[in-house]
């Protein structure tokens, strides 16, 4: 999934062609156009997965491990009804 946009709280949102999900807890600075890879569940209760990433910057050479949380996953129409329930007006 790729990083398209900054989200409110440090929140990231990933996107593939099928897919959007948003993401937080990296341990590194992600940017737009970065990849992250979802590659298994660590805590399911906690929605703790681990994921590689790749740089943009770097032309996507390398691979980083990482965890992150998953705080959304799911289409783009869901995506709209969690930013409603989510977001203070």
């Amino acid at each position: 999934m790729e990083v398209v946009a900054y989200l409110h709280n440090a929140d990231l949102l990933v996107e593939d062609d099928q897919a959007v999900a948003v993401i937080s807890g990296s341990h590194y600075v992600l940017s737009l156009g970065d990849q992250v890879h979802i590659r298994q569940i660590i805590d399911e209760r906690a929605k703790i997965y681990q994921v590689h990433i790749s740089f943009a910057s770097a032309a996507h050479a390398m691979l980083h491990e990482d965890e992150i949380c998953i705080k959304f996953e799911g289409c783009k129409d869901a995506f709209q009804d969690y930013l409603r329930s989510t977001t203070v007006h």
